[in-house]
C-alpha cells in the first residue's frame, strides 16, 4: 500500500478529519477564544496608551497582542491545563500592562483613561469558570449589537488575524513590522469601544485589508532575500531507506534551521503540506539530505502522519488537529504545543534528531511520481506578457483566475465542469486545479500567497483589474481569503467567487455580509456562474 493513499485526484473531503469530526472546535475552546480576545483587545489599549508617553518600551506587550491573536487560528485542540496557562499569561500580562500605564500616569499626575477589566481571575480560578465569565460577557456584548455590527466585527477579527501571521512570517525574514503591528493595535482598539459605528468598522477593515495585502508582497521580496531566486522544480514524491524527518506548516525559517542542523547526521528530511514550496527556492537545493515532499494532501492529512516512521516536526503557526496522534515522535517550534506534542526551544533541534535516529525509518522506500513547483521568472514574465497583449486586443474575451484551493470532492467537480464549460476565447491563470486545455497557465506555488500575490501584481500591471471579462474563484476558507477579496474588491474587481465555506470556519452570516456589502459572489454551480460572467 502506498504511504497515503489520498490524493488530490481522490475523495479528499472525506478523510479522518472529516469523518471523525477533528476538524471541529470545541465549545470550551470557543469560549475560551472569546475570553483570549477580550484580553488581545485590551493589552492593544494599553499598548497605544503606553507608546503615547514614549517612556517604556511596549515591543514584549505587542508581541503578546500579535503572538495572542495568531494563536485564535491554530488554537484547536489543546488540553485544558495548557489553555488555563494560556489564558493566565496573557491576563498577567494586561495586568502588567495596565500597572505600568498608571503607575506613569501617577508620575504625571495626570488622569488615567481605562477599561474595565470584564473578567476576574485569580489563583482559584477554574477552567470552567473562565469559560462561563467568558461566556456572560460574550452575550452581554453581543446583545448590544446589531447583526450587521457583528458580522462587520467577525471580518475585521478575519483581517486581523491574517496580518498577525503575516507579521510574524516578516519578523522571520527579519523586516521590521512597526507600522504594520501599530495598524494591528489600532484595529484591535477599535473593537474595544461598544458603541463604534458600522462605518468606522467599514474603514477599518479596508484600510487593514490593503495593509495584509501589502504584507504579502514584502514577504515575497523577503524570502526571495532570503532564501534565493525562485526557480522550476521537479520535487520527488518517492521516499529512501533510512531515518527520517518529517517537517510540516508553512515556516520555510523553521525548514531551513532544521536542514542546518541535521546536515551531517546522515537523517533525510521530507517536507509536507504547504512546504512543498521549498524545494522551488535556490537555497535549499544544496542540502543533499532534503530528499522530497511526502503526503498528497494539502492538509488534515491524518493519515500522513500516523505512517509516517520517523520523527515529525510541526512548525510555526501549524493548525492542523492532531487529536488522535498521540505517540511521542510529535514536535513544535509554536510558543504553544498541543497535547503530546514536544515544544522546541531556541532552535534547538537535538530533540527532533535525536527522536529520527530512534524511529525505524523507512525500510524500503517507495517510487511515486514527482511534481513540478515554482516557475522560471524570465518564463513567467514573456508568458504574462503574451496574456496581456492577447487580453487587451480582444483575442481573449475572458480570463479565470482560479487561486489556492483545498482539494475536496465538491470544489473538484466544480471545477472540473467549469473548465470544461468555458466559453471560446477563454484563458485561465490557475494556481490549482488544471486540465488538459491549451489556453491554460498552470503554476503550482502550493499555499504561498506572496508568491500567488507577486504573480498577480505582475499581471494587473499590464491589464485593468477592473475589466468585467475578468473572475477570480477563492475556494481555501481561511483567515486570509477575507483580506484577498477585499483587497480585489477595492482595487475594481467586479467578478469575485467564494465556495461555501463550512460553518467552523466561516460563519454563514459573515459569508452573507460579504455577499451584501462587498459583492462577493458565493459559486452555485458552474453552469450558473459562467452564466453571470458572461452577462456582464
Amino acid at each position: 500500500m502506498f504511504y497515503n493513499y489520498y490524493s488530490k485526484s481522490n475523495d479528499a473531503e472525506y478523510n479522518e478529519c472529516t469523518a471523525r469530526g477533528a476538524c471541529s472546535i470545541s465549545p470550551n475552546i470557543s469560549s475560551l477564544q472569546e475570553v483570549l480576545l477580550i484580553f488581545i483587545k485590551q493589552l492593544a489599549f494599553y499598548a497605544i496608551k503606553l507608546r503615547e508617553f514614549n517612556e517604556s518600551d511596549t515591543s514584549d506587550i505587542e508581541y503578546a497582542v500579535i503572538t495572542g491573536l495568531s494563536t485564535l487560528v491554530t488554537t484547536t485542540d489543546y488540553s485544558d491545563r495548557l489553555l488555563m496557562n494560556i489564558v493566565r499569561r496573557l491576563f498577567d500580562t494586561l495586568n502588567d500592562a495596565k500597572t505600568l500605564y498608571h503607575n506613569i500616569c501617577a508620575e504625571k499626575n495626570i488622569s488615567c483613561e481605562d477599561l474595565a477589566f470584564e473578567l476576574k481571575i485569580d489563583s482559584s480560578t477554574n477552567l470552567s469558570g473562565i469559560i462561563s465569565q467568558g461566556e456572560k460577557v460574550f452575550l452581554e456584548k453581543y446583545k448590544k449589537m446589531s447583526a450587521a455590527q457583528k458580522n462587520l466585527s467577525e471580518i475585521l477579527l478575519f483581517v486581523l488575524k491574517s496580518m498577525c501571521l503575516n507579521i510574524l512570517m516578516l519578523k522571520d525574514l527579519g523586516v521590521d513590522t512597526e507600522k504594520s503591528v501599530n495598524n494591528v493595535l489600532s484595529g484591535l482598539n477599535t473593537l474595544n469601544n461598544k458603541k463604534v459605528q458600522m462605518q468606522t468598522i467599514r474603514e477599518e477593515i479596508e484600510k487593514l485589508a490593503e495593509a495584509d495585502n501589502r504584507l504579502l508582497g514584502e514577504i515575497n521580496r523577503a524570502q526571495i532575500n532570503v532564501y534565493g531566486a525562485l526557480t522550476e522544480a521537479e520535487v520527488s514524491h518517492s521516499t529512501s531507506a533510512g531515518k527520517a524527518i518529517l517537517v510540516s506548516g508553512g515556516s520555510l525559517d523553521n525548514l531551513y534551521d532544521l536542514l542546518e542542523k541535521a546536515r551531517n547526521e546522515n537523517i533525510d528530511v521530507y517536507t509536507h503540506g504547504d512546504l512543498l514550496i521549498a524545494h522551488a527556492f535556490s537555497s535549499f537545493k544544496k542540502f543533499e539530505h532534503l530528499k522530497g515532499h511526502f503526503g498528497d494532501c494539502m492538509e488534515n492529512c491524518i493519515l500522513d502522519f500516523a505512517t509516517f516512521p520517523g520523527a515529525i516536526l510541526l512548525t510555526k503557526n501549524f493548525s492542523q488537529n492532531l487529536e488522535f496522534l498521540y505517540r511521542g515522535r510529535l514536535f513544535t517550534t509554536a510558543q504553544i504545543q498541543p497535547r503530546g506534542v514536544v515544544r522546541i526551544e531556541n532552535d534547538n533541534f537535538a530533540p527532533v534528531i535525536e527522536s529520527a535516529k530512534s524511529a525505524k525509518g523507512f525500510a524500503k522506500g517507495q517510487s511515486k511520481q514527482p511534481e513540478i513547483v515554482g516557475f522560471n521568472p524570465e518564463f513567467l514574465e514573456k508568458k504574462l506578457d503574451n496574456i496581456a497583449e492577447r487580453f487587451n486586443n480582444g483575442d481573449i474575451q475572458y480570463l479565470f483566475i482560479i487561486g489556492v484551493a483545498t482539494f475536496s470532492y465538491v470544489n473538484q467537480e466544480y471545477f472540473k465542469t467549469l473548465l470544461k464549460s468555458l466559453p471560446k476565447n477563454s484563458y485561465v491563470i490557475s494556481f490549482s486545479y488544471t486540465t488538459d486545455i491549451p489556453d491554460m497557465l498552470h503554476l503550482n506555488l502550493v499555499n504561498n500567497l506572496p508568491l500567488i500575490y507577486s504573480v498577480s501584481e505582475k499581471l494587473f500591471e499590464k491589464i485593468p483589474l477592473n475589466s468585467d471579462r475578468i473572475a477570480f474563484f477563492l475556494t481555501r476558507c481561511e483567515v486570509s481569503s477575507i483580506s484577498n477579496m477585499i483587497g480585489l474588491k477595492l482595487g475594481g474587481a467586479k467578478n469575485i467567487f467564494l465556495t461555501k465555506c463550512p460553518p467552523n470556519s466561516m460563519n454563514p452570516s459573515v459569508l452573507k455580509t460579504l455577499e451584501e456589502d462587498y459583492s462577493i459572489i458565493l459559486t452555485t454551480d458552474a453552469a450558473s456562474d459562467l452564466k453571470r460572467i458572461i452577462k456582464n
